[in-house]
């Protein structure tokens, strides 16, 4: 039944609160875990075998079947926009940048520019397992992380393997993948390597009585490769250096309108496994091109004009990391570090057909770190308390404009450098209270600083403009949660949490309403159109409660129902007062999924899936109110000795779902009914 609720892709989450075990030697270290022994309570968990059954076409249409994980807007990444492709766990982010930090083996995979995430480029084939770690079990990863971490752990390159999978379904859409795995006979020497690729002609954006002519299709090409080697010079220490690249292109719904995303990764991680002491060392290097067009169209959209090209928006980031891990016979053990990160980059953009723009600056963030773990041999309690600092500096802001007219210097502003030293503490509890229910109890605090983008790049949705802002603060957040497991029989389990997050500081999109500033950020703003900046907002809060059932009815049956409700406030804004008492942005109160599996035969499970999002608004002053959804999906998957196929139906129902609304009006819309076939071949 392991099988069953691995079909992730329609709704039927993993089992989110098992013990995890004891996960392959090479990624304990990447993980921080603070200690092996006991499980740490984690929001959600898939292993290999789940990870396979599901075959998402991308990681976060996997992690969406976790109601505390969502992107920034209603859209898969496969159709949204990169740089809303952020995550923000249980709604805690008031904007699309990322509050929670995405790691492959230890090594952040956050856009060193943007924070935010490109998850198409992680073949599900190649992971070993993914896990979503809360708040205050997160802190030891500071700066980005306040509302938790998504790890993703490779499968070794010293298990050998090969798997070849083709796909294909709705809106013109078909890639595939292929990935290889070899070692040597004694196991010293392996080399693995990926490709993979994907396109898909897309579905309008618009509703059909919103359209005109100019209007076209979200259109999407991508394509990468992976490859890793590994050396064991002696027994118990492991050398791997890994190479990663992914290009995309993407039509953003009018000819002008596209973006062009292309990475470049390099990585190091050297492992020592034995005895009590273990330790680990990384280092990487990061190299980001980013472009996109945005246009303004006019009221018959049947033309035009280019509004802004931020045609090179280059980023690069640097770091590394020490771990070491000390776990001795007995409770105790100790996890201790240190890492750092540099990161630069900048956008050159065309303003119009009058201005040029160059606008960036440098982060460096330096780290130290400590978790000590307590499980005594009962079992029954668990203790981790864990304690980092961070300095961080900021540096090189700079915005300069010329004209294109006549290359007269515009504007030349140079930000002063500033920097900081910001702390990060947590606790957490487990104990077993008897052979049915556990409990759990975690407080902490932790900070995000601001991103490059969001210092530095501002941006357009049509005729709504955000501007921004280089005097932005870092964000700090204070957690606390507590929950409760019951397992009153061998075939149900309950879990139910509560959790509250204060936010100091929080970064979102103000609105600006003075007259003196809207002619000093903007100049005009477009008819129908509106104005925001990002700003700091004094306090903010969330409140939520999160719950899940999940029910074995027969050894081929099984039956799973999740939810997630959160209460988001902007509580006290000097700067911008119509914020307070307001909602975030993209934030809806409900979420509900449910799901059934059945499996009939060995090897042949058919799914079926629900998904309810309550009404939202798309700006920080609820205006514009986003209507809640429904959608059904239904699929089957059925393994043929190493052959594996698969097909599903999304949106069954073909519903209406509403990702957006603009200041004048228009509407944009997720993914339409769409089906997917796929068969994935192991040799």
């Amino acid at each position: 039944m392991k099988r069953i609720a691995g079909t992730l892709f329609l709704g039927v989450g993993s089992l989110s609160a098992q013990s995890p075990g004891l996960l392959p030697e090479l990624v304990v270290m990447a993980e921080r875990r603070g200690t092996v022994r006991g499980a740490v309570p984690t929001l959600a968990e898939w292993q290999r075998e789940e990870i396979a059954v599901s075959s998402p076409r991308t990681i976060d249409e996997l992690l969406a079947n976790e109601p505390s994980f969502s992107l920034y807007r209603r859209q898969t990444s496969l159709f949204g926009n990169p740089t809303s492709a952020g995550v923000s766990l249980r709604n805690t982010g008031a904007t699309a940048a990322s509050r929670t930090l995405v790691l492959l083996d230890g090594i952040p995979q956050n856009d060193p520019f943007g924070g935010w995430v490109y998850w198409a480029r992680y073949e599900a084939s190649n992971l070993e397992s993914l896990r979503i770690v809360p708040s205050a079990r997160a802190v030891v990863w500071g700066n980005q992380s306040p509302a938790g971490v998504v790890q993703m752990a490779s499968r070794s390159p010293f298990e050998e393997r090969g798997a070849l999978r083709l796909g294909g379904g709705g809106q013109g859409t078909y890639g595939g993948a292929i990935s290889n795995a070899l070692a040597n006979d004694g196991e010293t020497l392996a080399v693995s390597v990926s490709a993979f690729a994907m396109h898909s002609d897309g579905f309008h954006a618009l509703g059909h009585s919103q359209r005109g002519p100019i209007d076209r299709e979200l259109d999407i090409d991508f394509h990468g490769a992976d490859l890793k080697f590994a050396w064991r010079p002696v027994p118990g220490l492991t050398v791997e250096p890994t190479f990663s690249y992914y290009s995309e292109e993407r039509g953003n719904g009018t000819p002008l309108a596209r973006n062009e995303s292309e990475a470049l990764d390099f990585g190091l991680r050297v492992s020592s496994e034995a005895g009590p002491v273990s330790w680990q060392a990384l280092a990487y290097h990061q190299r980001r091109a980013f472009s996109q067009v945005f246009s303004s169209v006019n009221n018959g959209r049947d033309a035009e004009t280019l509004a802004l090209d931020q045609f090179d928006v280059p980023g690069r980031g640097t770091g590394g990391a020490f771990t070491l891990l000390w776990e001795p016979a007995g409770p105790w053990s100790l996890t201790a570090g240190v890492d750092a990160r540099r990161v630069t980059g900048e956008t050159n953009e065309q303003v119009g057909v009058f201005r040029i723009r160059e606008a960036g600056g440098e982060q460096t963030m330096a780290g130290i770190f400590a978790m000590a773990g307590y499980a005594p041999e009962s079992g029954t309690t668990r203790v981790d308390a864990s304690l980092r600092m961070d300095a961080w500096w900021l540096d090189d802001g700079r915005r300069i404009e010329d004209s294109l007219t006549d290359g007269r210097r515009l504007r030349e502003d140079f930000q002063g450098d500033r920097d900081g030293i910001e702390p990060s503490a947590a606790v957490a509890v487990s104990r077993q209270l008897n052979h049915c229910v556990e409990a759990d109890l975690s407080a902490g605090t932790s900070f995000r600083l601001p991103t490059l983008n969001e210092l530095h790049r501002p941006f357009r949705v049509r005729n709504d403009i955000v501007e921004a802002n280089a005097d932005l603060d870092p964000e700090r957040f204070f957690s606390l949660e507590a929950g409760l497991e019951w397992r009153p029989t061998e075939t149900v389990r309950l879990r139910g949490s509560v959790f509250h997050h204060w936010i100091h500081d929080a970064i979102a999109n103000v609105p600006v309403t003075d007259a003196g500033l809207i002619a000093e950020l903007f100049g005009t703003i477009p008819a129908g159109g509106s104005g925001s900046q990002r700003q700091n907002v004094d306090e903010a809060r969330v409140l939520g409660f999160q719950g899940e059932i999940e029910w074995q009815a027969r050894e081929t049956l099984a039956f799973r129902a999740a939810g997630i409700w959160t209460d988001t406030e902007f509580q006290k804004s000097s700067r911008q007062p119509l914020l307070e008492g307001k909602p975030f942005p993209q934030a809806p109160d409900l979420r509900l999924l449910g799901g059934v599996d059945w499996e009939p035969r060995n090897g042949l499970i058919f799914s079926a899936g629900y998904e309810y999002g309550a009404s939202q608004f798309d700006d920080a002053l609820a205006r514009r109110e986003i209507p809640s959804y429904t959608s059904a999906r239904i699929g089957a998957s059925w393994k043929v000795g190493k052959t594996l196929y698969q097909a599903r139906i999304d949106n069954l129902f073909d519903e209406e779902i509403a990702t957006g609304l603009g200041s004048g009006g228009l509407r944009t819309l997720a993914v339409p009914r769409s089906f997917w076939l796929s068969v994935e071949r192991e040799f």
